[in-house]
């Protein structure tokens, strides 16, 4: 494997199977596999990322490495990403037919981001070409060489999903587009997946069994018994399940709320990408049996948030038949009630690079169930649809399940909020959220990352909100929490259970 220089002042550089362009950045580059499609899994040294992409069937074309990289002055850049950063630029060969293709780059303080094929040059310049002849796709890369990170008080170790490499790693994956079991990769291919691999269901969340993604099945007698008094729901968010979500809950705590409502509490599994929140609350809805009655509190988190609202706010729009359902609290958990700028369609490349980096640099955060999603989205990505998303477009601030379905509400509902302010204090994490999430998607909005911290408990239309000062708890930047660390918190465990405990 030979090690090349890279040109700083810009010009091509053959590596491996691929053409560098670096203006800017000087290092040396090595390829570290060549392989063929469908000869290669995942090169990736972490077991919860290679294990994803082996379900996947998303395998290495090409790994890049480039070490001892430093920036130097250079002219004006001619090679920038889509929000005006210096950029890298790769062109990997077009995969062969049948196979799609897109770069997972890991940079030197372990952020990552997924890069997706950039357009020809010129609205009718042919693709580039390879030195062997063949069409090639061009992918810009962040180019930015971070600071190397220092260990400080209070910071948690990263898990290690990508890690901190201490050089550039830039993967060219493939994947076929033709899945075995679901047919094409494009339009509604999440649809297809969750069918499969997230499908709807009740289920029961006991202290002996609410981590487990395998629970019994929910029977008539089931239901039955949440009629006997206040039930508690919960609903996870985007990305998840149930015995995810809310896995950071100790199980005396899950025993506690147990104790509380008599053992009535049980959880809804739902599809995320695909169904909007209003079709997973006439999912739930249907469930319910004909007569009966019941009263629920629930606590959501993320997107949940919008299916318990669905539930509260809109039951005149359904068909419930004999059945009765009150709705008397909902704890909004970084819920986007007034949506969230990540979910823009030229965002949503955004979207899954922010929940890879808080994989990566938070310790024991929900892994295997959030990768699968954040593969199946990639790959519609790199398929160059984003048809069939409609549970992540539904928290679009400007679309119109907000701003015209959702929050136009006039019942008044009884809502308490818990929000975050989040602040990396890893540098390489922190200037990549500064230059890409803070200023151009979120407009300087305060978020955890995910969602800004006003959307959850902000004015958004509808009657309920704003939720009250003091119906609502919002981490500082100190606290470090981000989209998926809120049941770690002592803090939000406290007050959720404070408000489910008011009479």
């Amino acid at each position: 494997m030979d090690t090349t220089p890279l040109e700083p002042a810009g010009g091509d550089v053959e590596v491996g199977l691929c053409r560098l362009r670096t203006p800017g950045l000087e290092g040396l580059a090595t390829a570290r596999t060549q392989a063929a499609p469908g000869t290669r899994a995942s090169g990736s040294a972490d077991p919860a990322l290679a294990q994803a992409m082996a379900r996947h069937n998303v395998q290495v074309q090409e790994a890049i490495e480039i070490e001892e990289a430093g920036e130097v002055p250079v002219g004006a850049y001619d090679l920038r990403t889509k929000y005006g950063e210096p950029a890298i630029a790769l062109d990997a060969p077009e995969p062969v037919n049948g196979w799609g293709q897109f770069v997972l780059a890991v940079d030197e303080s372990g952020v990552a981001t997924w890069n997706f094929a950039a357009p020809a040059s010129g609205p009718a310049g042919p693709a580039p070409q390879m030195r062997d002849g063949s069409r090639a796709q061009t992918y810009l890369i962040r180019r930015a060489v971070p600071p190397a990170p220092a260990p400080s008080a209070g910071e948690p170790q990263m898990r290690g999903t990508l890690g901190v490499v201490a050089k550039k790693v830039l993967e060219v994956l493939v994947f076929p587009l033709i899945d075995p079991a679901l047919g094409a990769i494009g339009e509604y291919f999440a649809a297809a997946w969750e069918r499969d691999f997230r499908p709807y269901r009740v289920r029961d969340f006991t202290p002996e069994g609410y981590r487990s993604g395998e629970p019994g099945p929910f029977r008539a007698e089931d239901w039955g018994r949440l009629a006997g008094g206040p039930a508690l729901l919960l609903i996870h968010g985007t990305f998840s399940r149930a015995h995810e979500g809310f896995r950071d809950l100790p199980g005396d705590y899950v025993a506690q709320l147990h104790k509380l409502y008599q053992g009535r509490v049980f959880a809804f599994d739902h599809y995320t990408l695909s169904h909007d929140p209003r079709r997973n609350a006439e999912w739930f809805l249907e469930q319910i049996p004909n007569g009966a009655e019941l009263d629920l509190h629930v606590v959501c988190h993320s997107r949940g948030g919008l299916v318990a609202r669905a539930l509260a706010e809109k039951q005149s729009e359904f068909s419930l038949g004999s059945r009765k359902l009150r709705v008397d609290r909902v704890v909004h958990v970084a819920a986007p009630n007034a949506g969230t700028p990540m979910t823009d369609a030229t965002h949503l490349n955004d979207l899954i690079d922010a929940y890879t980096n808080i994989l990566n640099f938070l310790p024991d955060s929900p892994t295997s169930l959030v990768l699968d999603g954040l593969l199946v989205v990639a790959k519609q990505l790199a398929a160059n649809t984003v048809k069939g998303l409609d549970g992540l477009q539904a928290m679009l601030p400007t679309g119109r399940f907000l701003r015209e379905w959702l929050n136009v509400g006039t019942v008044p509902a009884r809502y308490l909020a818990v929000a975050s302010n989040y602040r990396p204090r890893n540098s390489g994490l922190l200037s990549w959220a500064s230059d890409r999430l803070f200023s151009r998607i979120f407009l300087g909005a305060e978020n955890d990352l995910v969602v800004p911290t006003a959307s959850v408990y902000d004015q958004n239309g509808s009657a309920p909100f704003p939720i009250a000062d003091a119906r609502r708890l919002v981490f500082g930047p100190g606290d470090g929490v981000t989209h998926v660390g809120y049941f770690a918190q002592e803090r939000a465990r406290k007050a959720i259970l404070q408000w489910l405990s008011e009479p």
